[in-house]
C-alpha cells in the first residue's frame, strides 16, 4: 500500500525474554514474520505447522536469518480436525509450564473440492473456526493459570479478515444456535467460497469476543484480540484460476507478509495494549494496531454465546473438547 506503518516493531516492542509463544501456521506468510519479529525480540516462540517439513525449514530459515536455536522450535500443529488441534496443544504442554501469548494464525483462504467434512461442517469453518477453537480451549488452562503469575501479560491474538463483514456474514438470519450455519455450503451464493470464508472469519472474531467474557478470563489479565492483518500478498495466488492476473494484482496493491504481521505483533506484545487494557480486551484491530468496531453481528453478544455454545457443544460431541 502506499503508506508507512506507524508502528515499527523494532522499536515499538519491548523485550519479551523469558515470554513464551505458540503460532500456528507460521512456517510462512504472516505467521512466518510474526514469530520471526517476536523472537527477535527475545521470545522463545513455537512455530506452528501441519508440514513437519514445512515446519522444519521455516525453523532453519529464522535461523540463518539471525534468531538463535533456543529461541525457535517446531510444533507439530494441524487444526483441520479438533483432534489434531488437541493433539498439537498436547504436544506444547508436554514441553513448557508457562505459554504468555497464542496467536492463532493458522488458516484456510480456499477450499478444494471436498467442500464439507463426513458430518457436514464445511472444511473453511472446520479449520477456520473450530480448530481455531479447539486449539484455544485447549491451552487455556495453561493461559490462565500464567496470568496468575507476578508480572505477566497473557494474550491470546486471532487472525481474522474485513472479509467478516461481507455478506454472508452480515445475512440477518445468519444464526449460530444451531450447526446449520456451520454446515451451510453457501452453494446459491454468487462466489462461494468466499461466502464459506467470509462466515468463518465472523466466527473467528465472534469466538474471540465470546472468549473474552468468559468468567475465568474476564476476571483475569487475558486480553483477547482478533484482527485483519490487511490486504496481503500471499501464496494463495497460485491457487485461484487467473493466478497471473492475480499475482499482478497482489504484487501492485498487497502489503509484503512481513508488514501483513504487524498488527498481529502490535496485538501481541505491544506495551500500549497492556497499558489500556479496558479499550484492548474484545477489540477488533485493523493495520496498523487501530481499534475500528467489528461488524454488527461480530458485536452482537446473542451470536458470541450462540457460536461459543455450540461449538462447545459440538467439541463435546466429538470427545476432542478440553
Amino acid at each position: 500500500m502506499f503508506f508507512a506503518a506507524k508502528f515499527d516493531p523494532a522499536k515499538d516492542l519491548n523485550d519479551l525474554s523469558g515470554k513464551v509463544v505458540v503460532i500456528s501456521g507460521a512456517n510462512t506468510g504472516i505467521g512466518y514474520h510474526t514469530a520471526k519479529i517476536l523472537a527477535g525480540r527475545g521470545a522463545k516462540v513455537y512455530v506452528g505447522s501441519r508440514s513437519k517439513e514445512k515446519g522444519e525449514n521455516a525453523v532453519a530459515q529464522l535461523k540463518e536469518e539471525g534468531i538463535s536455536s533456543e529461541q525457535v522450535e517446531y510444533l507439530p500443529c494441524d487444526i483441520s480436525t479438533p483432534a489434531l488441534a488437541r493433539q498439537a496443544a498436547e504436544v506444547f504442554l508436554s514441553k513448557e509450564t508457562r505459554l504468555d501469548i497464542l496467536v492463532n494464525n493458522a488458516a484456510m483462504l480456499l477450499d478444494g473440492s471436498t467442500i464439507s467434512t463426513q458430518d457436514g461442517v464445511t472444511e473453511m469453518i472446520m479449520t477456520n473456526h473450530i480448530g481455531v477453537a479447539q486449539l484455544t480451549m485447549s491451552l487455556l488452562p495453561l493461559l490462565l493459570k500464567t496470568s496468575e503469575l507476578p508480572g505477566s501479560d497473557v494474550r491470546i491474538v486471532t487472525v481474522g479478515s474485513n472479509a467478516h463483514r461481507g455478506s454472508a456474514a452480515k445475512n440477518p438470519k445468519l444464526d449460530f444456535s444451531t450447526l446449520a450455519a456451520f454446515k451451510d455450503p453457501h452453494e446459491k451464493d454468487t462466489f462461494p467460497t468466499f461466502s464459506r470464508y467470509s462466515v468463518s472469519k465472523l466466527c473467528n472474531t465472534l469466538f474471540s469476543n465470546a472468549l473474552q467474557r468468559q468468567p475465568k478470563v474476564a476476571l483475569s489479565n487475558i486480553i483477547c484480540i482478533s484482527l485483519h492483518p490487511g490486504f496481503v500478498n500471499t501464496s494463495v495466488s497460485s491457487k485461484v484460476s487467473w493466478p497471473r492476473l492475480t499475482n499482478a494484482i497482489m504484487t501492485l496493491l498487497a502489503i509484503k507478509p512481513e508488514a501483513g504481521a504487524y498488527t498481529s505483533c502490535f496485538a501481541a506484545a505491544s506495551p500500549i495494549v497492556r497499558q489500556h487494557p479496558d479499550q484492548y480486551k474484545g477489540a477488533y484491530l485493523e493495520p496498523y494496531g487501530k481499534i475500528l468496531p467489528a461488524s454488527t453481528h461480530a458485536q452482537n453478544t446473542k451470536m458470541q454465546d450462540d457460536l461459543w455454545r455450540t461449538t462447545e457443544e459440538y467439541l463435546k460431541g466429538q470427545g476432542a473438547s478440553p
